[in-house]
């Protein structure tokens, strides 16, 4: 009997430091791609459209992702482009570059729930700007 709670001690611990692994880098295995683009538009703005894997509603899911995109000091606005059944949904979100990232962006919607529940897919930035302050 001592063996035999000894062998079942060591594969628990076993499973649990497997599990606990697992678990552990879920987060850390999501990556994502980021591009950027410039526009000419009326007003200096930046824009950026998150691609989200993992959500499940508008209500629920769109606005606790909504809720902690406008914590973001730089956020000024940002919405939810749900549909039911899309693998990706999406989340534009207007901020101000020289305040807030666009991978700072993507962080806050993929640690959610300590990253168990979204993963970003992409960033798409786009920068407006004066026609006259466009880069070459």
């Amino acid at each position: 009997m001592f063996w035999w709670n000894k062998i079942t001690g060591f594969a628990g611990a076993l499973l649990f430091a497997y599990g606990s692994l697992m678990l552990g880098s879920c987060a850390e295995s999501d990556s994502y791609s980021v591009s950027e683009g410039y526009e000419a538009g009326t007003t200096e703005t930046s824009t950026a459209k998150l691609e989200i894997s993992g959500m499940m509603c508008a209500h629920a899911c769109g606005g606790k992702i909504k809720k902690e995109l406008l914590e973001i000091p730089g956020v000024a606005n940002a919405s939810i482009d749900f549909e039911s059944g899309r693998e990706l949904n999406a989340a534009e979100v207007e901020f101000d570059p020289e305040t807030v990232t666009p991978e700072s962006l993507a962080e806050t919607v993929s640690g959610i729930a300590d990253g168990k529940l979204y993963a970003v897919a992409s960033v798409q930035v786009t920068h407006f700007a004066k026609e006259a302050a466009l880069p070459q």
